[in-house]
């Protein structure tokens, strides 16, 4: 199991321009340096347009109890997609095959935060349409993510951008339902412009699966 709270866990160093360095430092030392390093986002969408949101667990490093991309973790050095998307499974028990992943963009994200930590990553941005799931279907890793939230898109882009609230409902790691109302302290306020620009993308990849989901259309096509 991949360990993401780890202060030791080892990250490939690469430079401004994304490329490795050959250089490979642990993960407490690249937030300390301000190194750059990749990591990937899959944005989980349910058939009603729904998204899905976690809360981290306090005890992450960075922005602890905040809410963030459906799945979101660093990419070790010599990992691939695959190895990522096993990420999904680990943290909200959500199985994604390769092919039901898709690419949107890699963003490039600079955060820094009250306690001097720098966070500077090429974050690769993926999403992925999950059929047959209800929220309470998932199961979540306590360590990893301690609340599901699911949101309508368009409200949710809305709350990004215009802030205010968001009613959401919700489902923790201990089972059971934890609905919400989402308010701008919610926010990793360091990510909020790339998180919208993030969920932007979403929104254009929703648009081209309504016209694949619209009546008379197979779903599962």
């Amino acid at each position: 199991m991949r360990v993401t709270s780890d202060a030791a866990e080892l990250l490939e160093v690469l430079d401004e321009a994304g490329e490795p360095t050959g250089t490979s430092k642990a993960r407490a030392g690249v937030h300390r340096d301000g190194d750059w390093h990749r990591a990937f986002h899959l944005w989980v969408v349910h058939p009603d347009g729904h998204v899905l949101l976690q809360r981290r667990s306090r005890t992450k490093d960075l922005a602890g109890g905040k809410v963030d991309v459906s799945v979101a973790g660093h990419v070790r050095p010599g990992e691939t997609v695959l190895d990522m998307l096993r990420e999904a499974e680990e943290e909200i028990g959500l199985e994604v095959a390769p092919g039901r992943a898709d690419f949107l963009a890699t963003l490039r994200s600079e955060r820094r935060y009250p306690d001097g930590a720098v966070d500077r990553e090429f974050q690769d941005v993926y999403v992925t349409l999950v059929e047959g799931h209800e929220l309470t279907d998932y199961a979540l890793d306590c360590a990893e993510v301690t609340v599901l939230y699911e949101a309508p898109l368009e409200r949710l882009i809305g709350f990004y951008r215009d802030g205010g609230s968001l009613p959401v409902a919700g489902w923790d790691c201990q089972q059971r339902h934890n609905h919400a109302l989402l308010i701008e302290d919610d926010v990793i306020e360091e990510g909020r412009a790339l998180t919208l620009e993030s969920l932007v993308l979403v929104e254009a990849w929703w648009r081209e699966v309504e016209l694949q989901l619209a009546p008379g259309r197979d779903a599962a096509t």
